[in-house]
């Protein structure tokens, strides 16, 4: 043996021994313990059966053994795990193995690039690797699990003589993805492959809304996540599920992105479920891996109309959902938002299923103090402005109203600077704005919304045009039928027309 080798035998025995460490020193098999320092006999056996123990034991620590372990996180993040815990203890993520099939043949090994947090990615092997420490493959793959949705499993093919230090690396992937998961504490979509999300582009102090609005967000949804610790001390409830609605342009979405932020500074997961993207179950099945964590879902009318052609199924399943998270010891507050309150189905809004109903609405005198100070500089604006006047021209006037009238505002006095010089922003500017802005506020309030369509005439029509945009005119039916590798009927309308 080369020196080389010693070295390396003498690493990979450390290493093992550290595993054996993690998996438990005292590992027993049948009727064999190693324990102490001195070889023990049951007085049971004689010296010769002892021996034939010792003979069955040895032979079968060589026999060849499958171990499987679920981790309850997604499996990107039980991947990232593995690979990370095999470079903790090798140096080497595994050496990803080609797999043979009788239907694909061979096919070459795998490596994944998997998204670990906003604008970065990682490489990890996938499907089945060879780790020579342990004279055996690993396998990666997913098990889909009625209550969490897709989850990391992994199976071990080694020698049984492994078993402890196998136990060991279990442990090391556990342990790192309870301290290093790529999604819990993070901000991503609703996605079974998450996007994480950069929510820096809003800047909390710019975000206004009226006192008694933000009153009810600190006091409902935000003092959750600050206070989590002290919550928990006092045995208050982090299971909650509030109600957003308001207006287009009240800053529900502003919320979201708010909520979001004070998440993430508190070691909250957040999820944003976006509507007709995301699937509602997937995300309330991650919240649940990832807790505690605020799931946050736009316009909850979709699924949650008591009116809307085939919702029953969609309702009933939406309220189980929310049944569910009254488990104990449940950590989730769910977000919903709404423009139109009263399509909310009844069953959704009895207490013990909406814990609070906060209506964003438009700002008061205060809030549009605050968002004048807040967005247009002090050295832009005259100390003498008369917000209780500026408040009068904007009453009625909803967030996203009362930024574009302070934009119209600075717009004007631009309008009037002479040798670049621009003028103080007075009074007067912001009323003008508001008066030229309250047609368009008063228009949008009375303009009607899309009507109630007939869904499935719809959705057929779509149907078809979809077809129609994919189909092959051709006399010859076997033709098409080889080519499209279904049976499929063609119109002899248009016998000479081909596709190309």
């Amino acid at each position: 043996m080369t020196e080389h080798d010693v070295s390396e035998k003498q690493t990979n025995d450390k290493i093992l021994a550290e595993l054996r460490r993690l998996g438990g020193e005292k590992f027993q098999q049948s009727d064999v313990t190693f324990e102490g320092t001195r070889l023990v006999i049951p007085v049971r056996l004689s010296a010769v059966q002892a021996r034939k123990v010792l003979d069955q034991y040895i032979e079968s620590q060589e026999e060849p053994t499958e171990f499987s372990r679920t981790f309850r996180y997604r499996p990107w993040d039980g991947a990232l795990a593995l690979k990370r815990a095999l470079l903790s203890l090798t140096g080497t993520a595994g050496i990803p193995k080609a797999q043979v099939s009788m239907f694909f043949g061979k096919r070459p090994p795998r490596l994944v690039t998997v998204a670990s947090g906003i604008g970065q990615t990682e490489q990890v092997p996938w499907g089945q690797i060879e780790v020579p420490l342990f004279e055996g493959i690993i396998e990666t793959g997913a098990r889909t699990d009625n209550e969490y949705g897709l989850l990391f499993e992994m199976t071990i093919s080694c020698p049984r003589k492994f078993s402890a230090e196998v136990e060991g690396l279990f442990r090391l992937i556990q342990s790192e993805l309870e301290n290093h998961s790529i999604y819990k504490g993070k901000a991503f979509d609703g996605q079974e492959d998450p996007e994480f999300l950069d929510l820096s582009a809003v800047d909390p102090k710019k975000v206004i809304y009226a006192e008694k609005v933000k009153h009810q967000l600190t006091a409902n949804i935000w003092a959750m996540l600050e206070h989590t610790e002290t919550m928990r001390q006092n045995e208050v409830p982090l299971k909650r599920a509030v109600l957003l609605h308001g207006d287009f342009g009240t800053g529900k979405t502003l919320a979201a992105f708010l909520t979001g932020q004070k998440a993430i500074e508190n070691g909250w997961t957040f999820i944003y479920c976006r509507p007709g993207r995301d699937d509602l179950g997937t995300t309330m099945a991650t919240a649940r891996l990832y807790q505690p964590s605020v799931v946050f879902f736009e316009d909850v009318d979709t699924v949650a109309n008591a009116k809307a052609n085939g919702s029953g199924d969609k309702v009933s399943g939406l309220l189980d959902m929310f049944d569910g998270i009254q488990a104990k010891g449940t950590e989730i507050l769910v977000v919903l938002t709404t423009n139109h309150p009263e399509k909310i189905h009844k069953g959704m809004v009895r207490p013990g299923r909406l814990d609070a109903v906060i209506e964003i609405g438009a700002l008061d005198t205060q809030g549009f103090k605050e968002m004048v100070e807040a967005v247009v500089d002090a050295k832009m604006r005259t100390k003498a402005l008369d917000f209780d006047k500026i408040g009068q021209a904007f009453e009625g006037f909803l967030p996203a109203f009362a930024r574009e009238a302070i934009d119209r505002a600075k717009r004007y006095a631009i309008a009037r600077a002479k040798n670049g010089n621009i003028p103080s922003l007075e009074t007067s500017d912001f009323v003008l704005a508001a008066e030229g802005l309250r047609p368009q506020l008063d228009m949008m309030r009375d303009a009607p919304e899309l009507g109630q369509a007939d869904h499935l005439s719809e959705g057929f029509q779509d149907l078809i045009k979809s077809v129609l945009s994919r189909t092959v005119l051709d006399n010859n039916r076997e033709k098409v039928k080889s080519e499209f590798g279904m049976p499929l009927i063609v119109t002899d309308i248009a016998p000479t027309a081909r596709a190309a």
